[in-house]
């Protein structure tokens, strides 16, 4: 077995859920596929640098990877031309012709079984690859990219802001859902998404869950909630800033010694909460599974964007409870016990029950642990893709 991996960005370092996602798919690969050969080319931007010494150990002599580093800055200009010729500006930025160089080399040397394309991002080359392999084409969809920005417009307040990410949505899903009827599967990491490619015409979409191990952790702390991702992903931001301003401040009230301390890379976007009463900024950590183990109910604020969120699965899977929005709870099929909230007056609410019962927060983080082991496993997601594959 050959396989070619395309992704927008670098796996490793495990920056933020996405490359949490990108890094169990390899491991879930190795697992269906032994012996398989593995090429894997990343696209490294001034956000997402390949760093080789990154990469896990137990990986290194079974992966081959490499990079091709550029530039996805913003151009103004560049960014009005899209909006005059109606295309999709998101895609245009990571179409250069030194990534497309490297794409060739591997298709004429390899002869590849398959290639894979985690998000759409590196959909701009698939006319070329189309040409250049008989590989059969696979989209590792972590969410449907449109309705992210569908969302985000929805919640500006912006008049000007809230077309232009209406535009941005609108070029994005033209070119997503062309994108997808190209490739022969689609890997759907949320039930919800391979539902809405289904329902849009999708036949070859199949819902493949991120693998997750399951593994309690030590006593909860008690007075401490706590929230980590990716700061220059804007649901991120959009929902803790939220969260701060109308969630936050009552919880105080009803808790004066709660703490709520916050992590993830990027957190320069976030640095005005820093001096913020009883918020604590712990920037980038190496470990997410040890800072959401060690600081309280996990709190997902997510006003917009769609998938799953692997940091609510990270959480679930350490036995942590877990008060979610309802977009951080999309694609889930949750056990009732664990909170979903609707607006900022259930999530005070939901909050305030577990910091002031300990034995109703250990029995939601029980059921967020058993739904893991029960939905998740390595094994379960191993036998998917093969099942799939095989039968191509």
């Amino acid at each position: 077995m050959n396989l070619l991996i395309l992704s927008h960005k670098p796996p490793y370092p495990i920056i933020d859920g996405g490359c949490h996602a990108m890094d169990r798919f390899v491991r879930d690969l190795l697992k269906t596929f032994p012996a398989a050969k593995i090429h894997y080319i990343c696209i490294a931007t001034q956000k997402h640098r390949f760093q080789v010494d990154e990469i896990p150990t137990d990986l290194v002599d079974r992966i081959t990877f490499s990079s091709v580093e550029i530039s996805t800055r913003i151009n103004p200009w560049t960014a009005f031309i899209h909006v005059l010729k109606n295309r999709s500006y998101h895609i245009r930025r990571f179409k250069k012709s030194v990534i497309l160089d490297k794409i060739i080399a591997i298709t004429k040397k390899e002869n590849l079984d398959y290639i894979f394309f985690e998000s759409i991002f590196c959909g701009a080359y698939i006319d070329h690859i189309v040409s250049l392999s008989k590989a059969k084409l696979i989209l590792r969809a972590h969410n449907v990219e449109h309705l992210i920005w569908k969302n985000l417009a929805s919640n500006s307040k912006n008049p000007l802001k809230r077309w232009y990410l209406s535009h941005l949505s609108r070029t994005l899903r033209s070119f997503e859902l062309d994108f997808i009827s190209k490739n022969d599967h689609v890997f759907s990491i949320a039930p919800s998404d391979n539902h809405y490619f289904k329902s849009h015409g999708v036949k070859q979409t199949n819902y493949i869950p991120v693998s997750m191990q399951g593994k309690k952790s030590k006593e909860l702390k008690s007075n401490a909630i706590c929230f980590l991702g990716a700061y220059n992903w804007m649901p991120n931001k959009e929902g803790l800033l939220w969260f701060y301003n109308d969630v936050f401040p009552a919880l105080l009230k009803k808790h004066p010694a709660l703490t709520f301390n916050i992590a993830g890379s990027f957190s320069e976007e976030i640095k005005g909460l820093g001096n913020k009463k009883q918020i604590v900024l712990h920037g980038f950590v190496p470990s997410s599974k040890a800072f959401i183990a060690n600081h309280g109910i996990f709190v997902a604020p997510i006003l917009s964007g769609s998938g799953i969120k692997m940091k609510v699965l990270e959480a679930m899977s350490l036995g942590v409870p877990c008060v979610l929005s309802k977009h951080a709870a999309e694609g889930l099929d949750l056990p009732e016990l664990i909170p979903v909230c609707n607006n900022n007056e259930d999530f005070i609410t939901q909050v305030s029950l577990l910091l002031q019962n300990e034995d109703l927060a250990q029995k939601v983080g029980e059921e967020g642990l058993n739904y893991i082991k029960d939905n998740y496993a390595s094994g379960l997601v191993s036998k998917k893709i093969k099942d799939i594959l095989t039968k191509a």
